[in-house]
């Protein structure tokens, strides 16, 4: 079994697992602000749902995949304290603790909406909207520490992923904040 775990192309499924945590993570979060759209009722608002969770689950699958492959790593090898303790790697410690806090942060996230029925409201909301700073955590560890970031298609990646989230977050700012105006009698809907 140890010589089969050593002679996996172990770098490589390191960065094709970082780069599908990052994706599913963004798909993930694309769809939990969609699911807030007023257009999406009943059934198609269940089904955005499952999605969301779906693609959260993935992600963060794949970024414990991610994590466990950089322990058995023989070119750079990582112990456990370096993965599991933010900012103690011996290599790029900072980088690797935004990894680390950013996976802390998403299994925080996961694990209060599993019990967000005992949780109020206020408190789920405030602990759900930490994905957005999470999810910039680990694009920041992406770009600076992933390896194919220099490559064209990354950067691309990275940028596009980014715009989008920003372009879905700012359309829904702006409808709830017509709800709210319109709730107030300060403008009449259209």
């Amino acid at each position: 079994m140890i010589h089969f775990l050593i002679e996996l192309p172990t770098w490589l499924l390191i960065r094709t697992s970082g780069i599908l945590s990052y994706l599913t993570l963004f798909v993930g979060m694309a769809i939990g602000i969609a699911y807030s759209f007023p257009q999406f009722k009943g059934h198609r608002k269940g089904q955005l749902l499952r999605w969301h969770t779906h693609a959260n689950l993935t992600g963060m699958g794949f970024a414990l995949l991610h994590t466990v492959l950089l322990i058995i790593d023989t070119f750079m090898p990582f112990d456990w304290a370096e993965i599991l303790i933010p900012f103690s790697a011996q290599n790029n410690p900072v980088l690797t603790g935004l990894g680390t806090i950013a996976m802390y942060g998403l299994l925080l996230v996961l694990f209060t909406t599993d019990i967000r029925n005992k949780l109020k409201r206020k408190v789920w909301l405030a602990l759900h909207m930490l994905s957005y700073p999470i999810f910039a955590l680990s694009m920041l560890h992406g770009i600076f520490l992933g390896t194919d970031s220099k490559q064209g298609w990354a950067a691309a990646m990275y940028i596009a992923t980014a715009i989008i989230l920003v372009g879905l977050t700012l359309v829904r700012f702006q409808m709830s904040s017509r709800k709210r105006q319109v709730k107030v009698g300060h403008t009449k809907p259209l």
